[in-house]
């Protein structure tokens, strides 16, 4: 019969693994389940964002959109911008397309961690729901700042003076959208899941340092 190990210190106890790295390795296998659910219910999660990018644009901006049609996860953003040239001999209204999946994939990475994080099903549940919350404003905030973008530097002249008119400032539509694009998808899911769960996080330090 084998004796038991005795850890450097001496106390006779089982060395024990690092909780929060299991944790994260746990994540990681909940991820791909997490990805496929965000894309399977895509339609069913961007109603919201959608609804938030059409109350901003058309809220703030009423002289220049119309509202925001939801194809599928897709987007079609329709303006009140003429364009100079005629389409079959009408005049025409620019509408842009856009896809908010590309500000949302944080959805599937909250999946992941709080799946991982030891809760009860309700507190698990409830987590689950702020944290939806949240990611649908950082993607209507993509969607809003994208269209806005899009107006100013990729739909011609049309667009571009109709911004220069009624829209915000060209330096502040290129920082917000990089800000949107870049930064806010990928750091706002992480830090909404640490301050869910920083009692918790906290907890699981101390003890490794004591």
């Amino acid at each position: 019969m084998s004796e038991p190990t005795i850890d450097e210190s001496g106390t006779g106890r089982q060395p024990q693994g690092n909780p929060v790295k299991e944790m994260f390795l746990l994540a990681a296998l909940y991820l791909p389940m997490g990805f496929f659910l965000w894309f399977y219910l895509a339609g069913v999660l961007m109603w919201l964002p959608g609804r938030i990018a059409q109350l901003a644009l058309t809220g703030l901006f009423p002289q220049v959109f119309e509202r925001v049609v939801q194809l599928g996860f897709h987007f079609e953003i329709q303006t009140l911008i003429r364009l100079e040239r005629q389409v079959e001999g009408h005049t025409a209204l620019l509408n842009g397309e856009i896809n908010p999946m590309i500000y949302a994939w944080g959805m599937a990475l909250l999946f992941g961690l709080i799946m991982a994080t030891p809760l009860s099903a309700r507190r698990r549940i409830l987590q689950m729901l702020i944290g939806y919350l949240v990611v649908a404003v950082v993607t209507a905030w993509g969607v809003f700042w994208e269209t806005w973008t899009d107006l100013a530097f990729r739909y011609g002249p049309d667009a571009a003076q109709v911004v220069a008119a009624s829209g915000p400032p060209t330096t502040m539509i290129a920082l917000f959208y990089q800000l949107g694009y870049l930064m806010l998808p990928a750091v706002v899911p992480l830090a909404t899941w640490i301050l869910m769960n920083r009692p918790f996080l906290e907890q699981v330090v101390f003890s490794r340092r004591t």
